[in-house]
């Protein structure tokens, strides 16, 4: 990936996130990670990600939390839901309530970077438009 990306990893598992954080790297995207959805809040404020890659259950709280705190974000943000297994109903699910999309083992690296990119471009896409519309 040529600009830089970052992306937070929202979990308090370690699979399948070591292998997604071990992939993500090898596109040269820079990750953070958060155990919890409060941590989350305070990382999104700070390191400003492009896209938040989170499991869909949290010690306090669940995917749909971190969606509304990237809604709620000053900077433009996509998220992605990981999940462990493939599964099309929570495919579903997670799209039609506004997630950028799903993502589950295994991790293909064009699979993941064709996802990885498009979130990024289209996170930074919306941060341009909003930079450009306060200038107007």
């Amino acid at each position: 990936m040529n600009d830089r990306v970052f992306a937070l990893l929202v979990h308090d598992r370690p699979e399948p996130f070591a292998t997604l954080k071990r992939v993500l790297g090898d596109l040269g995207v820079e990750t953070y990670s958060a155990a919890t959805c409060q941590d989350a809040k305070h990382l999104i404020s700070q390191c400003k990600p492009h896209i938040v890659l989170t499991e869909d259950n949290l010690a306090d709280g669940s995917w749909i939390r971190i969606l509304r705190m990237a809604e709620d974000s000053d900077v433009p943000l996509n998220v992605i839901v990981v999940g462990a297994l493939p599964d099309t109903q929570k495919y579903i699910s997670v799209m039609e309530r506004g997630a950028y999309d799903y993502v589950a083992p295994p991790f293909e690296q064009e699979a993941l970077k064709f996802v990885v990119r498009s979130a990024a471009l289209e996170a930074n896409h919306r941060r341009e438009a909003s930079v450009q519309t306060a200038y107007v």
